[in-house]
């Protein structure tokens, strides 16, 4: 309540959302909204994806502000709710605020902040590198595509020599910060793929589509539960289809891919067979010994790429590491096949 006794902050999900949050929640999306409703509230979901790939709503709230007062009240409302879990990653967009406020109340979480509006912000700070292709080159790999810290370190460090950014203001903010949107300092935590929010824009966009700035809470808080309602039909209907295993092996009787259909939904399925095609254009770097623990095998892609990437396999726990660490961020990876 504020100081005239009007509600001001709620935060709203059902029974349903807590078992979601149990099973999809080690990846969070939150995201705010306006133009909503009549009282001119901020809307804040928070988005995760299911076993279909597919969004699940895990709560709605409304706040009067985006402080870092009502953030944290939000946040420890949603994980009190939801019985004390913290999600493995959380994305969202780059509120000083938000991050502030994430810091408390999900301290065991990594925080990511989202590429796509990093990417889309930073023309208005680059000016003349905008249009210098080697420089953009530089900067989408230190967010992207390093596989270690040492490698995101070692290309900062001579895109800011080459390009005499030494005072630059924004890329010495972005570098304060960079283990929050360059992959290769959270490559070690799961995300299910994502980079970005993504997940979040397509429900402000679904929440928007069909509603009124004039709706009261209520009517909005209906509109949303029935949002809530068609996902949850349609993940019973994919579930009904996995059951039933309406699918189409790629090679019939081969071991490996009959297991993964076995085990599998369809959709993470075809992530599975993908990867494995993939694999047909890997190629040993060098010999592999077969002889101590664990195994390592230098592997690199067939004519596309100079990247030498390393496998470890320890043969007492059948674990396998790769060092682009894909096996970790989407339970899948081309070069362990």
């Amino acid at each position: 309540m504020d100081e005239n006794v009007r509600l001001s902050n709620f935060f709203f999900r059902d029974s349903r959302a807590r078992i979601d949050y149990e099973y999809f929640g080690d990846v969070l999306s939150f995201d705010t909204t306006y133009r909503t409703n009549k009282y001119n509230l901020i809307c804040a979901h928070f988005v995760g994806i299911n076993h279909h790939m597919d969004n699940v709503m895990f709560g709605l709230a409304y706040m009067s502000d985006e402080t870092e007062t009502s953030f944290q009240w939000l946040f420890k409302s949603f994980i009190e709710s939801m019985g004390g879990k913290q999600p493995e990653t959380i994305f969202t967009d780059q509120c000083q605020a938000m991050m502030n406020a994430i810091e408390l109340v999900f301290p065991s979480s990594q925080h990511r902040l989202c590429q796509w509006h990093i990417s889309k912000n930073a023309p208005s700070h680059l000016g003349h590198l905008n249009t210098n292709q080697a420089f953009k080159g530089m900067f989408m790999k230190c967010m992207q595509s390093c596989d270690s810290e040492e490698e995101c370190e070692g290309v900062w460090t001579k895109m800011i020599h080459d390009f005499v950014l030494e005072n630059h203001s924004w890329l010495w903010g972005m570098y304060k910060i960079r283990r929050k949107w360059s992959t290769s300092f959270s490559n070690d935590r799961f995300c299910a793929g994502l980079k970005a929010t993504s997940r979040s824009e397509c429900t402000n966009s679904i929440l928007k589509d069909g509603g009124k700035k004039t709706f009261t809470l209520f009517e909005f808080v209906k509109r949303f539960q029935e949002i809530q309602k068609r996902w949850r039909i349609k993940e019973s209907e994919e579930d009904y289809k996995c059951r039933h295993k309406f699918l189409a092996i790629l090679v019939k009787n081969q071991p490996l891919l009959r297991h993964a259909a076995f085990v599998y939904t369809l959709e993470v399925y075809k992530i599975f067979e993908q990867e494995l095609v993939n694999s047909l254009d890997i190629e040993f770097d060098s010999l592999p010994s077969f002889m101590g623990n664990p195994l390592e095998f230098a592997i690199r892609s067939l004519g596309q790429s100079t990247r030498v990437r390393n496998v470890t396999l320890d043969v007492e726990t059948n674990e396998i590491k790769c060092t682009c660490h894909f096996l970790r961020l989407l339970e899948c990876c081309v070069d362990i096949f």
